[in-house]
């Protein structure tokens, strides 16, 4: 009989969410709902998770609308168990099971299982109905998803993100009946609060975007950032102006509408005195506005605000925006204004009623910390005595503005704060700076500071929290890392990186302190940041060369190590490269694997040395010899390409080597010890510099 399958749409209505748990509850939902349809055996095409203000939505192509039939064999006692007597009669047991099952006794066959012996019985199980699979397991799977904040509502026995008011659940054009926190399942949604408010007949899955459009509601989120993203280069169009780029913003409120709107505002040219990076995160934090700029990147009096409508007729949005807009930044004056009475620096003693962790001391103690790493880094880089002493000083000063009103009510803007202050006070655009971007990078997207000041007195901040806490015990454990200590590892690896400093990461521990637990925990954080980066865990390998000296590359400038990543990749297309592989794999299990065998043969060998006269064993100890010193002169001058070059030198002659000459022979132990102690050599040199042992598996079909 022909499979029938149709699309399967799931809808969950519900009070508005917010917006940050969107994207994540819809990936969720669709997860949970794929994996009630495999483990049932339910065939099924591609999926698609939608999420919105108002629902959250699974459509999934092709679902069959049922299980296959299927035998199913049910073992009941051990038939030691099972027969009261050698004649086969059925004991108690047995009786008892055929009873339970509502079979007849003389259903019960002996069947041979991989537990041994049984009795039990096959019977005819038929397929459940997709509709039948989602009633049962949908409910639970459902009330277990996580979110950050929950409520409850009804009798308070539910608890889930929001409050749930409809359930839409169609296989094709057929209504499954679904309980979920006891809200039933129709065939209907519901449209835009206001514009479109009341039910909507859905009908088919092929059928909901579009009905739910006609009812002013945009499920998918990428036709909404679409809608809204034109809505918002046309308003800035009409003015004339450039919109403010905020993809973080854009993200948000594209999931806070379902029907997007975009309003324009002004404000009162005079906010403009106010700090670019001020006035713009006034209008993002709080009212959640994008700000505009003229064709030459400055600021313009005009925001534009993201409506839940594209109708405004009696101006209501509009001067609401503007009212709020002009407070907001009338409170941003104020603070900016009061701590501008004072100079930053005033603020450095009050640091010290500021705790910065309760094992590792203050705010104080640890701007004071920073500022000599600073100084030190500065030293090492070689930067000229002034250049080190504005290091010092950004660092001292970074934590300042932690204790003004401005940061306080815009907590996001700190260290910027503290650098607007500075340059305001006429500090030293190093020292400005410095400070400034001091939190650069926050994360993976954020760049990396621009100024040697900035990327100084980042790296100090970054490596005083990465000794200090995890010398008290607070190193990260599995996911967990509530102190960003994986974040700052990642800067501080990426400022070195883009810096290209020649400090290695033994120095740098050295530099904060000398402790072995940070010098590992920044060995992890290389390894994750050059896996960002594009490079695969066996390249790293390779590179690193744990096998040869575990610690070694912890001496070798990141420079270095990154220099030795890119020959690496650049010889993974080469056609030599799997030869190379595998020949130096073949050398190590030689070596490696026979050396006790090896040893047994050398041991009858004369003491006199005997010389291989095979051509093959001479041309490649030869080749050995004027190598080594090569490499070694290449490897001095960073030129890991050539080292790569001259190691595919190797290729045929070691492969005639093999061919050619028998490593292990007990009939000529002299010859055993010299073939051996040349394969020993040839091994150290094709693991010296890189050990593309780690490669294996890769090396087929890599073609950059």
């Amino acid at each position: 009989m022909a499979v029938h399958h149709e699309t399967l749409l799931i809808e969950i209505g519900c009070e508005e969410i917010p917006a940050r748990m969107i994207p994540g509850a819809a990936r969720d939902l669709a997860s949970r709902v794929i994996r009630i349809l495999d483990q049932a055996g339910l065939a099924h095409g591609a999926h698609l998770a939608w999420g919105g203000s108002r629902r959250l939505t699974v459509r999934v192509e092709e679902v069959d609308e049922r299980q296959p039939d299927r035998e199913e064999t049910v073992l009941g006692p051990p038939a030691k168990v099972a027969y009261a007597d050698d004649d086969g009669t059925l004991s108690k047991a047995a009786l008892g099971f055929a009873k339970k099952q509502g079979i007849e006794p003389d259903e019960l066959v002996s069947i041979d299982s991989e537990r041994g012996r049984y009795v039990g019985f096959s019977r005819h199980v038929e397929g459940a109905t997709v509709g039948e699979l989602l009633a049962r397991e949908l409910p639970e799977s459902v009330a277990a998803m996580s979110f950050p904040k929950s409520m409850r509502w009804a009798d308070g026995g539910v608890r889930w993100v929001r409050p749930v008011h409809w359930l839409l659940a169609l296989h094709g054009e057929a209504v499954l009946s679904i309980e979920l926190f006891g809200t039933r399942s129709t065939g209907r949604s519901e449209g835009h609060r206001f514009l479109g408010a009341g039910p909507v007949e859905v009908g088919h899955p092929d059928r909901y975007r579009s009905e739910l459009e006609a009812a002013y509601v945009l499920v998918d989120p990428g036709e909404r950032r679409r809608r809204l993203v034109q809505g918002l280069e046309e308003a800035a169009d009409r003015l004339d102006a450039v919109l403010v780029g905020d993809p973080e913003l854009l993200e948000e409120v594209s999931d806070l509408v379902e029907w997007p709107g975009v309003v324009t505002g002004h404000f009162d040219a005079g906010y403009l005195d106010l700090p670019r990076e001020l006035l713009i995160t006034t209008l993002r934090h709080h009212q959640k506005c994008f700000s505009l700029q003229n064709r030459s990147g400055e600021l313009l009096p005009a925001f534009l605000a993201v409506a839940n409508t594209d109708r405004d007729t009696a101006g209501h949005i509009h001067r609401g925006n503007e009212w709020v807009v002009g407070g907001r930044l009338e409170d941003a004056r104020f603070f900016w204004l009061e701590d501008r009475r004072r100079p930053l620096a005033s603020l450095s003693e009050r640091l010290a009623g500021v705790v910065f962790h309760g094992k590792v001391g203050s705010y104080a103690d640890k701007a004071r910390r920073v500022a000599v790493l600073a100084a030190a880094l500065a030293t090492r880089l070689g930067l000229t005595a002034e250049a080190v002493e504005e290091c010092r000083s950004a660092a001292s000063l970074s934590k300042n503005d932690l204790l003004t009103g401005t940061v306080g009510e815009f907590p996001e803007l700190q260290g910027r704060v503290g650098g607007l202050m500075l340059a305001a006070e006429g500090a030293s655009e190093a020292v400005w700076q410095g400070v400034y971007e001091h939190y650069q990078p926050a994360g993976p997207e954020d760049p990396v500071p621009a100024t040697s000041a900035g990327r100084v007195a980042s790296v100090a901040d970054k490596l005083d929290s990465v000794v200090q806490l995890i010398a008290a015990g607070q190193r990260p454990s599995g996911s967990r890392d509530p102190l960003g200590l994986r974040r700052a590892g990642n800067g501080i690896i990426r400022i070195l990186l883009a810096g290209e400093w020649p400090i290695t990461l033994t120095e740098l521990a050295g530099i904060g302190g000398e402790d072995t637990a940070a010098l590992d925990f920044l060995r992890e954080r290389l390894e994750a940041v050059l896996r960002e980066a594009g490079y695969t865990v066996k390249e790293i390998l390779a590179v690193t060369r744990p096998r040869v000296g575990a610690a070694e590359a912890n001496d070798w400038s990141l420079i270095d190590i990154r220099a030795r990543l890119e020959a690496i990749k650049r010889v993974r297309g080469r056609d030599d490269f799997r030869h190379l592989v595998k020949l130096t794999e073949r050398v190590d299990n030689i070596v490696t694997k026979n050396a006790e065998t090896i040893r047994e043969i050398v041991a009858r060998a004369s003491k006199k040395a005997c010389a291989d006269g095979h051509s093959a064993s001479t041309a490649l100890a030869a080749m050995v010899d004027q190598y080594s010193p090569l490499m070694e002169s290449n490897s001095e001058q960073k030129c890991y390409d050539e080292i790569v070059h001259i190691l595919s030198e190797f290729i045929d002659p070691v492969e005639r080597f093999f061919t050619d000459c028998l490593v292990i022979d007990p009939e000529n132990p002299e010859t055993t010890r010299h073939r051996f102690e040349l394969l020993v050599e040839l091994n150290k040199l094709f693991t010296r510099y890189f050990d593309i042992r780690e490669l294996a598996g890769e090396a087929e079909g890599r073609v950059q």
